[in-house]
């Protein structure tokens, strides 16, 4: 028999709260989750205007996140069902405490995982039809003191430099016949890059992190912003003029924190601790609240035999 006490890792469309798992390889199968996407109900402080129209504007506070959720007990049978139903009254019942409820849907603070601490304040489950065939519908509902989202983990996006180049020409079969569609460019050229998309959602600056992995001649982090650069932080040459170069196996690192100067550190192959280095291009820009910018990579020198890669990643704070 299945058990829903399943460790939550943060798999897409899974959710957990006191010990269980919903979604995912769980018999406990979410149908509704309401509370999530929408934000929370606001106080307003607006005072009546005497004699006069509208409103004397106050300052808005925000009430508590109330977090229902709908979700079926997919049991084989009855012992089965005594099993899964134990376990959904021990993880959601009354309780003083805030709980931290977990989960993971895309769309929900960017789809990273994240938390927001409640309490059950109700749990029905209706004896019918689909009770009797051990797949009954419970409704479960959490009252949040906070309204706060909060992202417990990063957001990572892969990067890859333009390292593919395309020849033109004809191309011939095995019988040196043409192959359909025929194409034909006027010149070689390199492939476009990997980029990622960086959008901060939340309400707070996020800490931002890049790594270019080697090999590759001068890496540079470019950020542009409605197809305007905004930021290029990396190194084209050591202090001495000689040209910055990463083998396979080394990489760089930058490090953009919430405040403060951003920090580049070269990490050899097979070391464990990095070096700090002067970056030649130090036009960076950080992961504002509500900001979208474009990363890539660019190298200095695209005819060196390579193929860049790397991440950016950044840890968003509050959603509503």
């Amino acid at each position: 028999m299945k058990s829903a006490r399943i460790p939550f890792t943060g798999t897409p469309w899974t959710l957990a709260y006191g010990g269980v798992l919903l979604g995912g390889d769980s018999p406990l199968l979410p149908v509704k989750v309401d509370g999530l996407a929408a934000m929370p109900d606001v106080k307003s402080h607006d005072l009546e205007l005497v004699n006069y129209d509208g409103l004397l504007p106050g300052r808005d506070y925000m009430r508590g996140r109330v977090v229902s959720i709908t979700f079926r007990v997919m049991a084989d049978d009855s012992e089965h069902l005594d099993l899964l139903m134990g376990e959904v009254a021990a993880a959601f019942t009354h309780s003083r405490n805030e709980q931290p409820f977990s989960f993971c849907l895309p769309g929900v603070a960017q789809g990273a995982w994240a938390q927001v601490a409640g309490r059950v304040r109700k749990r029905e489950t209706s004896i019918d039809e689909t009770y009797g065939q051990f797949h009954p519908l419970v409704d479960v509902q959490l009252e949040c003191t906070e309204p706060w989202i909060r992202a417990v983990r990063s957001i990572r996006k892969q990067l890859a430099a333009s390292t593919d180049f395309k020849r033109g020409g004809y191309r011939f079969g095995r019988h040196r016949a043409l192959r359909m569609p025929l194409r034909i460019p006027r010149d070689g050229g390199w492939g476009p890059p990997r980029t990622a998309m960086l959008t901060n959602g939340s309400m707070d600056t996020a800490a931002l992190r890049a790594e270019i992995r080697g090999p590759v001649e001068g890496p540079v982090l470019v950020f542009k912003e409605a197809g305007q650069v905004v930021g290029r932080m990396g190194i084209e040459r050591w202090p001495d003029g000689t040209p910055f170069r990463l083998t396979a196996g080394e990489r760089l690192v930058l490090d953009v924190p919430v405040t403060g100067p951003p920090a580049l550190t070269h990490f050899a192959d097979g070391a464990s601790t990095g070096t700090a280095v002067t970056p030649t291009l130090t036009q960076w820009g950080r992961a504002e609240a509500g900001r979208t910018v474009e990363v890539s990579i660019e190298q200095s020198k695209t005819s060196y035999d390579g193929a860049a890669s790397g991440f950016v990643e950044w840890q968003p704070g509050r959603f509503v």
